[in-house]
């Protein structure tokens, strides 16, 4: 399975900050993929880690208060929620071999740890998390691993761009149009920043579920990298496509994200919205997929320019409505 374009959601478990925080510099300087770092230290945060959206790989240490690392092991892997490759001290050999016979797909020693050695265990667990999703005949599983984006369920880029190609063949063959349209959440950075990655995600699965309730069974949505996604209409024009983002625009600004702020030891709740910069553009004789998605992306880049929380259509496809 080729992970390479595909965002990656690594948990950290280890109650040792400086181990931790070493392990999630390695990952943050790893350049050829986009990988979104969570850092756990604590029981509560190892658990609402792996209950909020999926998680793609686990780097755990063994010795971790309250619930040992055997006990997350164990649970992690009879649940088959994500590949963990355990951490071990200097002189820990046996208890790597223990965690291997215990379901580790492998182990990291943190003594000497190096940026080329944490790269090489993510590329090494990934690739016999694969073989073992196929030894155990998970093939739908395995399938929608590849081609499903793991955070928000909707189509990873890779088979959103196998699609809009799809579609372009059967406009050819039946000379039907489709509307494709990008979407980005307006200053995602700020809400990251602001609440935290774990905030940031709920954003992301929230807006991914409207998706999947706001449209029709033969649409197709997809995330097209970070906080963009994009929206494909078969069968539909400019002015159905006009409705739809629209209707989308103002269900999203609906939505209530509750997140959990810490200030000087105190917690409390806060509620708070998102907005969406859409640009649309529709099918024209000619286009292949980088054309259709360098117009949807210019009508974003309006959108976006404009003010934010708006919609535009791309000025070519507009100017041929107009004919």
């Amino acid at each position: 399975m080729d992970t390479k374009n595909e965002i990656l959601k690594i948990l950290v478990c280890d109650d040792d900050s400086q181990d931790r925080k070493l392990i999630c510099h390695y990952l943050d300087s790893i350049t050829d993929r986009e990988i979104v770092t969570i850092e756990a230290e604590k029981t509560n945060q190892i658990q609402t880690a792996l209950t909020k959206g999926r998680i793609d790989l686990v780097f755990l240490d063994l010795r971790m208060p309250g619930k040992s690392g055997m006990e997350w092991l164990d649970e992690i892997t009879q649940k088959q929620l994500a590949p963990v490759v355990v951490l071990t001290g200097f002189g820990s050999e046996e208890i790597a071999v223990e965690s291997l016979k215990q379901g580790a797909i492998g182990y990291l020693a943190k003594a000497n740890l190096s940026l080329e050695k944490v790269k090489n265990s993510i590329d090494d667990a990934l690739y016999k998390w694969e073989k073992h999703l196929l030894l155990r005949g998970d093939i739908d599983e395995l399938d929608r691993i590849i081609s499903h984006d793991p955070l928000t369920g909707l189509l990873n880029r890779r088979a959103l761009d196998k699609k809009i190609e799809e579609e372009i063949n059967r406009v050819r063959r039946y000379e039907e149009g489709f509307v494709a349209m990008m979407l980005d959440i307006d200053h995602f950075k700020k809400i990251n920043d602001r609440y935290g990655h774990l905030i940031g995600d709920e954003v992301l699965e929230n807006i991914g579920r409207l998706l999947k309730r706001r449209l029709r069974d033969t649409d197709f949505a997809g995330r097209y990298g970070g906080e963009e996604f994009m929206i494909i209409l078969p069968k539909a024009d400019l002015s159905i496509g006009l409705t739809v983002a629209s209707r989308i625009r103002k269900a999203i600004m609906s939505l209530k994200i509750k997140s959990e702020i810490k200030s000087f030891k105190l917690s409390y709740g806060q509620t708070f919205s998102v907005t969406v910069s859409l640009g649309i553009t529709a099918y024209m004789g000619g286009d292949d997929r980088s054309s259709i998605i360098e117009r949807a992306d210019k009508a974003l880049f309006m959108a976006k320019s404009a003010g934010r929380n708006r919609i535009r259509v791309d000025e070519l496809i507009a100017t041929e409505v107009l004919k």
